[in-house]
């Protein structure tokens, strides 16, 4: 979702300020305070930013804003480009075992976060609940669905899409960390590095 006008202004200040307060937003703008406020709860509402009450002395402590991973990944980063180049740098140089050791203790690291947070939940459906808040948070832009006795993921973004560009590890790891934390068989129906708006991944629930 792209942000503009007053509200990619709001953020800017925010990342510029590390923190913002209304009042500070209405000497810094020239916008009415009832305005920003409405920016605020929207951007809040979003995901975009975040608030919190700061104590600084006697008296009531102040609200204040900060953005969030959402809001952060709104400005330009170098880290995917820099990541893209560095397994390329690795391919080179002949340490394909180092590019795939790597990969495989990440989505290690995935597939315990994921199989911790389902095995904590008593149905099915708070389990898939919890797995697509982490695939959210993780940048995934996830979807559910249930079809007869399978489960459909939509991947609708993929966070990883400079990577991809250099090596395809990514994707294969991606298919076995729902066989894994699935234990079924699993099948990708579509896929975003061959031009599907998302990837796709059918589990048989049988």
């Amino acid at each position: 979702m792209m942000v503009s006008g007053s509200k990619k202004e709001i953020l800017n200040l925010i990342k510029l300020r590390g923190t913002l307060q209304v009042d500070e937003a209405v000497e810094l703008t020239d916008l009415a305070k009832t305005t920003l406020r409405e920016h605020f709860l929207q951007l809040e509402r979003d995901g975009y930013i975040t608030r919190d009450y700061v104590r600084s002395g006697p008296g009531r402590p102040s609200l204040q804003y900060t953005l969030t991973k959402t809001g952060q990944a709104l400005f330009p980063s170098q880290e995917s480009n820099m990541l893209r180049e560095l397994i390329r740098f690795l391919d080179e140089n002949g340490n394909e075992n180092d590019i795939e050791e790597f990969f495989t203790r990440f989505w290690d690291k995935r597939f315990q976060r994921a199989s911790y947070l389902m095995e904590n939940e008593s149905d099915n459906q708070s389990k898939l609940t919890r797995l697509s808040e982490m695939l959210e948070d993780e940048g995934f832009m996830p979807e559910f669905e249930t079809e007869g006795d399978n489960i459909v993921i939509k991947e609708c973004n993929c966070p990883f899409s400079e990577v991809v560009k250099e090596t395809r590890l990514p994707c294969k790891l991606e298919a076995e960390f729902y066989e894994r934390l699935f234990d079924k068989p699993v099948e990708r129906t579509t896929f975003i590095a061959e031009g599907d708006y998302s990837c796709t991944y059918c589990i048989s629930t049988k």
